[in-house]
């Protein structure tokens, strides 16, 4: 299992993936203003379900390996 994945940060309002201004860096609490819809977006929020999509990928693709690998054990 030697996968690479990224996940977007996305807009809350219209799903956008949202991009940082030139230079700048961002810490909770911020807003961080959507190119695409214009409104703000919680730092925080926009984080927590980022790394909520991350988690899931992971177990989806762990529960994948070890299907496969109990498969092969009982062959």
């Amino acid at each position: 299992m030697d996968n690479s994945y990224s996940i977007e940060v996305v807009c809350l309002f219209c799903d956008a993936p949202l991009r940082i201004e030139d230079n700048k860096e961002y810490q909770s609490g911020d807003m961080i203003n959507c190119f695409e819809c214009k409104e703000l977006n919680d730092y925080d929020s926009v984080l927590d379900i980022a790394k909520e999509k991350g988690i899931k990928l992971a177990k989806d693709e762990f529960e994948k390996e070890i299907n496969s690998s109990l498969k092969n054990l009982f062959k």
